[in-house]
């Protein structure tokens, strides 16, 4: 199984924990705390699958998703969303994400809606 994974997000605190936690299931992380150069990072690491917190300084999260999401080499890398703005989980089909995740969320859960999207061949309990 494929299982490397990008996660975007401004917070140190989260980003450490996502790490530590997405690290501990198996996965191989590679976290970032800008969106600076995420388009070369992504080249360069070959994610699977991208975690993005919707609130960034300079663009969104939605912003970027909607970047990728146009670009022919990484429209299909699978694309979740975090935030703990409702405006966020509203506007989210605009964005193109694939799936969307309030914060607080539950580390079982964001680990099992990975799963489905790297290996959905296999059975995922939700």
């Amino acid at each position: 199984m494929d299982n490397r994974i990008l996660v975007l997000d401004d917070d140190p605190g989260i980003l450490q924990a996502l790490d530590l936690s997405l690290t501990y299931s198996g996965f191989q992380v590679r976290p970032m705390l800008s969106g600076d150069n995420v388009f070369r990072m992504i080249d360069d690491f070959e994610p699977n699958l991208i975690i993005i917190d919707y609130l960034l300084s300079g663009k969104t999260g939605g912003e970027i998703c909607q970047d990728l999401k146009n670009d022919p080499s990484k429209k299909d890398i699978p694309v979740i969303m975090l935030s703990a703005y409702p405006e966020a989980a509203q506007r989210n089909s605009e964005y193109g994400c694939d799936a969307f995740m309030a914060k607080p969320f539950d580390l079982n859960v964001l680990v099992s809606e990975i799963k489905s999207f790297i290996n959905p061949d296999a059975i995922v309990i939700r």
